[in-house]
């Protein structure tokens, strides 16, 4: 691909994060918003993480899904209720 130029250069090192690096692919669509709510702060720069960067965004995550779940459970708890 890279020889033969059939993808650009961005696109091949992105997959290339996303095939190789622990982690990344799960965090991929999250870290935007983890770093603007102050989660990570990446060291290298943005689109290259550290493993604890990822694994912070990946519990940070879990939080929200959580909160998420609990939020939903006392919704429907509030509607069997009535």
């Amino acid at each position: 691909m890279i020889a033969e130029r059939e993808l650009p250069l961005q696109e091949v090192s992105e997959l290339a994060k996303r095939v190789q690096i622990p982690g990344y692919e799960a965090v991929y669509e999250l870290v935007h918003d983890a770093v603007s709510e102050a989660v990570i702060e990446p060291c290298i720069a943005s689109g290259f993480y550290l493993q604890c960067e990822i694994w912070d965004v990946l519990e940070w995550a879990k939080g929200r899904t959580s909160a998420k779940r609990s939020h939903v459970e006392r919704q429907n708890r509030c509607v069997v209720s009535h």
